[in-house]
């Protein structure tokens, strides 16, 4: 039963930093959709000093704080794993 534990424990942490990764994804394709758009229906005015695509895609920083908590939860996971299996006793025969 102790194995099962390690195991789940190390899948939640991949399936983390994966959903983490797909998040910050979302946030860029996002971003840059919005700007294709708004160059479609010609309502942006591009100056040369100033970068909107770039602006937008940080807007939230990158969609960093995401993948930033992914990696917080996986090592929480990970940390987990080792106490399990390292410190939880055998049951005895």
């Amino acid at each position: 039963m102790k194995w099962t534990w390690v195991i789940l424990n190390v899948v939640a942490a991949v399936a983390l930093i994966f959903v983490g990764s797909m998040a910050v994804a979302a946030h860029r394709t996002h971003a840059y959709s919005v700007y294709h758009e708004l160059q479609e229906q010609r309502v942006l005015v591009e100056r040369p000093d100033y970068d909107v695509a770039r602006s937008l895609r940080g807007i939230a920083a990158g969609g960093t704080y995401a993948s930033s908590i992914a990696w917080l939860g996986a090592t929480a996971c990970l940390a987990n794993a080792v106490a399990v299996g390292l410190l939880r006793a055998r049951p005895k025969p």
